[in-house]
């Protein structure tokens, strides 16, 4: 059954893949040992297993224990994939809002719900995942050409349920880089503005949370996008990068996107202040308000 990309689907695909290039086998030859192993219902052609490990095909449970048996999958593995196949078409509670989103976005969320770990880099705005809602909703409501006036109030409920997964314990924090424009651009109004700078300041005493900012003095930006990095609790998931852009969000797993999301970040953390030092840098500019 082909279906949209779901990040579950994508992690399992890509741990099929994985063992089954570990025990140097092509795709011909494990639907050849699989068909000769199940009933014409459950057979599978080499199309079918080619979107399965691309995210974007369901697997049965009798297709996957046929699967898992050709490549060797040891116990612990085959359970993981199990769960992964049974969850990967669950429906989120984001898709409570699909009228308003698109597939990219929905799939920013799915990252953000299953990864353990983020790194953002932001350019014009403080982190979608820190924003309180007032200044979130002078965001939202700035962006007139995307954003209908009456769908305000849903984009920003959106916005911070994501939040709720910074508290998760199996959350293992989020290191946000901010350039120094984004948090001295003073959005809604000075007083919203001194709230969202206070929340930068006390976020990091209640969750894994820590904040970097990139000041004025550092000289050229060494990116021009906001990303966020993604990564899983098993390395073998691979990180993935979600590009923010008003004209083509999207989430992106090929090795060389990572790769530079991941420089310029590194980059990025390098030419910034401390913790400490960001947060004094944050007060100032309360102050100034």
């Amino acid at each position: 059954m082909a279906m949209r990309k779901t990040v579950r689907s994508r992690r399992l695909g890509k741990q099929l893949r994985r063992l089954r290039d570990e025990q140097q086998l092509n795709q011909e030859e494990v639907v050849d040992r699989i068909n000769t192993e199940q009933d014409e219902a459950h057979r599978l052609s080499k199309a079918h297993l080619s979107r399965v490990e691309t995210g974007l095909a369901r697997v049965t449970p009798e297709q996957l224990d046929s699967l898992l048996g050709i490549v060797d999958a040891s116990q612990d593995e085959r359970t993981a994939l199990h769960e992964l196949r049974r969850r990967a078409g669950e429906h989120g509670w984001w898709t409570e809002y699909a009228d308003l989103v698109s597939e990219d976005v929905e799939m920013l969320i799915e990252l953000g719900e299953d990864a353990t770990t983020a790194r953002s880099y932001d350019i014009a705005f403080v982190q979608g995942l820190l924003q309180t809602r007032r200044y979130a909703e002078a965001v939202v409501s700035a962006a007139r050409a995307f954003v209908a006036p009456i769908d305000v109030d849903r984009i920003v409920d959106l916005r911070l349920r994501r939040q709720k997964r910074l508290a998760d314990t199996d959350f293992h924090g989020l290191s946000a880089v901010m350039t120094e424009s984004a948090i001295r651009t003073v959005v809604g109004g000075p007083a919203v503005m001194r709230e969202q700078l206070q929340y930068l300041l006390d976020v990091g005493s209640e969750l894994p949370v820590t904040i970097h900012v990139l000041p004025f003095s550092a000289g050229a930006l060494p990116g021009s996008d906001n990303f966020v990095l993604f990564g899983f609790e098993h390395s073998e998931d691979g990180d993935v990068v979600y590009v923010d852009s008003d004209t083509a969000p999207r989430a992106y797993e090929a090795r060389m996107a990572v790769r530079r999301c991941t420089y310029t970040y590194d980059a990025a953390i390098a030419q910034a202040l401390t913790q400490r030092e960001s947060e004094a840098l944050i007060r100032t500019i309360a102050k100034e308000l």
